[in-house]
């Protein structure tokens, strides 16, 4: 277990997935942000997101060994989700629901290369710069946490990955896959069950 996790309640680590993968997500969701047809949600109401994106269930089942690793826990996925924060973007303080048990999030990438400019996420005040990689690992239900305003210029991005997940011998274990009947499909579109199939499970090593 990660000691620092233990601790404070959260943990950083650095370049979590591979540049190329990095950088292949972070463009799929710039392009998928030029398809959407609705924008913002009750936290960042301007900003592109999406629940249970196919890529982004994918990588919710990629990164559970990395979350059990640095967590000592055994984990059941809930739910994936992301965001493309743009200039004037801001998270406010929160803490999450149930569902987000053992959450991360993930910087894909960002478009800023001053060096001067940082942005922040926040952890029971203490400052975490994500650079484009890395991940933090953090009990969404216990640690306040957010972000302050994005201010740098109009084209200015951020492409952010978040991944929820519950300890399998807790509490939440009701909350496994978030209340859907598979990882993978979204319970508001989602009419037919007949579409759920097989996939694979786990892809840790």
């Amino acid at each position: 277990m990660n000691e620092v996790f233990k601790e404070k309640g959260y943990c950083l680590v650095k370049s979590a997935i591979s540049p190329e993968l990095r950088d292949f997500v972070t463009q799929y969701a710039l392009f998928d942000e030029m398809q959407a047809e609705t924008y913002g949600d009750n936290q960042v109401p301007n900003a592109h997101f999406k629940y249970a994106d196919a890529a982004m269930e994918t990588m919710l089942l990629h990164l559970q060994d990395t979350v059990e690793k640095n967590t000592g826990l055994s984990l059941y996925p809930t739910y994936s989700y992301y965001r493309v924060y743009r200039n004037g973007d801001d998270l406010k303080m929160h803490r999450d629901r149930p569902s987000c048990e053992i959450s991360c999030t993930l910087c894909f990438n960002y478009s800023y290369n001053d060096k001067k400019l940082q942005w922040p996420i926040f952890m029971n005040g203490q400052d975490i710069v994500l650079n484009p990689g890395d991940l933090v690992i953090y009990k969404g239900c216990d640690l306040d946490h957010w972000r302050e305003k994005l201010e740098y210029d109009e084209d200015v991005w951020q492409v952010q990955g978040f991944f929820h997940y519950v300890n399998a011998n807790g509490p939440y274990t009701d909350y496994k896959f978030d209340g859907r009947p598979s990882l993978g499909v979204d319970n508001k579109k989602q009419k037919n069950s007949q579409n759920i199939k097989n996939y694979i499970e786990y892809t840790g090593d």
